[in-house]
């Protein structure tokens, strides 16, 4: 039985572990560890969630029929029973809509994405599709408005957030998951390994790098001239088969590697052996950037990653602008400053952590 004390995480759906779900996990492992009850919401957990936790964790699976209506209401009944408890945690933009629906009120928010970051082309072209996403957009709106907190990780999300539904969000920096003294510096040697890790699908760019490297291949002096390089890519997604053939079809099947689902001990030999990481994403905020720094090794991503907030003014960051023509000036910058070393003389840049993270959410939440 859970108590009327213990503050609710709802994720409605858990269908794949990403940023949002580690940043939860990260969250309600905070609060394990000082003596704050807290137990998840969600509608159908697919992945097992506690499988990847490090504490004791409790799931309430609503499994309601899987259409809207029922979806809401499902949500509207649980919450009709825990009135007197702390209020609840949203985690994106569906919960926040669901739970404005379902007449939930003063609930709190992390927005980890705002609708211009999961908009499709399809929708961007079809009138219908922009009028129920208007309508959508209304309805969260009047539910973050209600009394509790919005909470983002990036600058450019805190003015998405007012943009899209008029409300001021907190900004809070999300720190990555590493080792205690996983931190060294990391000189290149005989190869340079550029290493990415995220969702295999559109938003995250992989074809980008892989046709940008083909393209430094092909100039007069090509990067393999200059040091015997290899890019390892670790996560799965719906583009995984079409990215393997493009780097095939582009002569670099030898040179870039392909890793799909790794776990987290295979994740960590992947960091262990970087020289470089890539992430060239539009996203949110990118908290592999973070994990990647926090080990000693420099990244190259896009302005359109949140966390370049407080990357851009240090060498160990290339921080990309533009679209796909700026790929290869960028991989040209922060591969030749990786084998140079220029960040091995700078001071690492002040990064948050998981733990720096999920006590100020906590507070801004009024859970301690």
């Amino acid at each position: 039985m859970i108590s009327t004390y213990s503050a609710a995480i709802v994720m409605t759906e858990v269908v794949a572990m990403g940023g949002a779900e580690r940043s939860c996990l990260a969250l309600a492992r905070w609060l394990y560890e000082n003596g704050i009850e807290s137990h998840f919401v969600t509608y159908e957990d697919r992945v097992g969630l506690e499988r990847f936790a490090s504490h004791p964790l409790s799931v309430v699976q609503l499994r309601p029929k899987m259409e809207a209506r029922y979806k809401v209401g499902a949500l509207r009944e649980y919450f009709a029973t825990r009135k007197m408890g702390p209020k609840p945690l949203m985690s994106g933009y569906q919960p926040a809509l669901h739970a404005s629906l379902a007449q939930v009120r003063g609930f709190h928010c992390l927005m980890h994405d705002t609708p211009s970051l999961f908009s499709d082309a399809a929708e961007a072209k079809s009138l219908k599709r922009r009028a129920s996403r208007w309508i959508s957009d209304k309805a969260t709106s009047r539910g973050l408005k209600s009394g509790g907190k919005t909470i983002v990780t990036s600058e450019y999300l805190k003015a998405e957030t007012m943009r899209v539904f008029g409300v001021e969000a907190v900004v809070a920096r999300m720190g990555g998951l590493v080792k205690k003294d996983g931190f060294r510096l990391r000189p290149v040697q005989d190869q340079l390994r550029m290493f990415s890790v995220s969702r295999i699908e559109a938003n995250k760019r992989i074809d980008w790098m892989v046709r940008g490297l083909a393209a430094m291949e092909q100039r007069p002096v090509p990067l393999s001239s200059r040091i015997d390089w290899r890019l390892d890519i670790a996560g799965k997604g719906s583009e995984l088969t079409q990215m393997r053939a493009l780097a095939a079809q582009l002569g670099l099947g030898e040179r870039i590697h392909f890793h799909g689902f790794v776990s987290d001990e295979e994740l960590e030999q992947l960091y262990d052996k970087a020289d470089l990481f890539l992430m060239p994403a539009v996203q949110g905020y990118g908290i592999p950037a973070i994990e990647a720094l926090s080990r000693g090794i420099p990244v190259m991503l896009h302005r359109e990653s949140g966390v370049s907030d407080i990357l851009l003014d240090t060498p160990w960051a290339t921080v990309m602008h533009g679209g796909e023509e700026a790929i290869v000036p960028s991989l040209e910058q922060a591969t030749g400053q990786a084998i140079e070393g220029k960040h091995l003389r700078a001071p690492l840049p002040n990064l948050p952590t998981e733990d720096s993270w999920a006590a100020e959410v906590t507070e801004l939440c009024g859970w301690i």
